[in-house]
């Protein structure tokens, strides 16, 4: 099992002490997890009833079914599953996303415990232990955004894993011939355009489409990254390489109040690497198309540019918070090829 640090911060507390009871840090022999289980964007809840039946529920609710950010409708951030403790045994351990909710009067206020691969493999499991509904309230109102990016993070690093043993050949041989660097798109998407310092890849469906797209822009623009500017480059390289059915129309951010649709901002991943991120939506100038998309900007100092990987859905008739994921994994695995 892997498990994380801990840190002390007001009146919340992170400890592991419960959820690591069963599990040695000086292991004597390995156990072997079997494979977890549950869809993409599937949530488990474990909670008390005297938790439950008051209104921590809706604060519950509102954390893991509240609304996934830079999406044109509606769409939880989980798919979320509820039961009572004396329910959780046998094919509810195996879950991949496990958060547990306990009433314990002995708390001061919270304490909340993170772990990983407790059962199965892979799985994020978090224990949150509360002294009252109030105390539990309060602690989801200021910490929701780490509560959930436990499991955000969860979903995209088995994302990338599933795409690095599966994955489009073509568009990989592709990113290596025009910029030198490795990605790992879903295996679906086969259609390709090349343009000068861009590539554009698609499963070229008419619902679910899941579209990839990779261009350059200086280095010198990495300082106003998180900035109007970036946007203007991506409108830029988006109107010289998607073009519409006529010379009025080609990919544009969506703007309202003369204003982009967008949010920015800096993140590490996984391995470390420092990026900056954009998600928002897009459209067809004065057409009718459009969706979200997610991108990732790396600086390649070697080169002297910034390597923006971008990710864009259309999916008219059905859900796109899964395909976003997809996608946003599939940014993430893009690195020089060689490494």
């Amino acid at each position: 099992m892997k498990r994380n640090g801990f840190f002390r911060t007001g009146w919340l507390v992170m400890v592991l002490a419960a959820l690591m009871s069963a599990c040695d840090g000086q292991e004597k022999k390995k156990v072997s997890l079997g494979a977890s289980q549950g869809l993409p964007g599937e949530l488990l809840l474990i909670v008390d009833p005297s938790l439950w039946n008051t209104d921590a529920r809706d604060s519950l609710e509102s954390v893991f079914q509240g609304s996934m950010p830079a999406l044109p409708q509606n769409e939880p951030v989980f798919r979320m599953m509820r039961i009572f403790p004396e329910n959780y045994s046998g094919r509810f351990s195996m879950m991949r996303n496990i958060v547990e909710v306990r009433e314990d009067p002995k708390v001061k206020e919270v304490e909340m415990g993170v772990a990983y691969n407790v059962k199965a493999v892979p799985q994020v499991y978090v224990s949150v232990k509360a002294r009252d509904a109030a105390a539990l309230n309060r602690f989801l109102s200021e910490y929701r955004d780490r509560l959930t990016g436990y499991f955000v993070e969860g979903e995209l690093r088995w994302e990338a894993d599933r795409l690095k043993r599966k994955y489009s050949k073509m568009v990989d041989d592709a990113s290596r011939e025009i910029f030198g660097w490795s990605v790992k798109t879903p295996s679906e998407i086969r259609s390709i355009k090349k343009g000068e310092d861009f590539l554009w890849a698609s499963t070229d469906r008419l619902d679910q489409d899941m579209n990839y797209v990779c261009y350059s822009v200086p280095l010198a623009d990495s300082a106003k990254m998180l900035t109007a500017r970036w946007v203007e480059l991506r409108d830029s390289a988006m109107k010289r390489n998607i073009p519409g059915s006529t010379p009025e129309n080609w990919m544009t951010t969506t703007y309202e109040n003369d204003e982009p649709l967008v949010m920015q901002r800096r993140v590490e991943l996984p391995d470390g690497r420092k990026v900056y991120e954009m998600r928002g939506l897009w459209e067809m100038r004065k057409g009718a198309l459009g969706g979200p998309f997610v991108s990732l900007a790396y600086p390649d100092s070697a080169h002297g540019r910034m390597l923006v990987a971008e990710g864009f859905i259309y999916s008219p008739r059905s859900k796109k918070r899964d395909l976003v994921r997809r996608m946003e994994a599939a940014l993430r695995t893009l690195m020089p090829a060689g490494k």
